[in-house]
C-alpha cells in the first residue's frame, strides 16, 4: 500500500460535524476494499512515521492503523527572550503600583497596575 488521501465532508444533518472519509490505493493505483474478508473498521489509530517514509495502513481486528510521515524539517527560529529580573514599585502603603521586566538581552517593559 503506498497511498492514502483524506478529505473531510460535512453531514447534511448536522453541518457542525466533520466526518473524515479515507481512501487507499496499492501500488498501482486500484483502491483497496477495507471491508473485504468481513472485517469492518471499529476505530482508526495514527502513528507517527519519520519524514520521507511512504504512508501507511493496515487493518487488523477491526482496527485501522494508519502511518502518517512527519513532515519536512523547517529552519531554526529565532533565540527567544527570558526574564532576567523584575522590579516591582510601591506606594507609601505598601501596595504595589507598578515595576519593570528586564529581560536576559536586557531590554525593560513596564508592568502596570490596575486595581479594580
Amino acid at each position: 500500500m503506498t497511498a492514502a488521501q483524506f478529505r473531510t465532508v460535512q453531514q447534511p444533518l448536522d453541518p457542525t460535524t466533520a466526518v473524515g472519509e479515507i481512501a487507499l490505493f496499492d501500488a498501482d493505483g486500484n483502491p483497496l476494499d477495507l471491508s473485504g474478508g468481513g472485517q469492518k473498521i471499529t476505530s482508526v489509530k495514527a502513528t507517527a512515521l519519520a519524514a520521507g517514509t511512504a504512508p501507511t495502513a493496515t487493518l487488523a481486528n477491526g482496527v485501522l492503523t494508519i502511518g502518517i510521515p512527519a513532515g519536512a524539517k523547517g529552519a531554526p527560529g529565532t533565540a527567544g527572550v527570558g526574564v532576567k529580573s523584575i522590579s516591582l514599585t510601591k506606594d507609601t502603603d505598601g501596595n504595589i503600583t507598578g515595576g519593570t521586566v528586564t529581560k536576559t538581552d536586557n531590554s525593560t517593559t513596564a508592568i502596570t497596575v490596575t486595581t479594580a
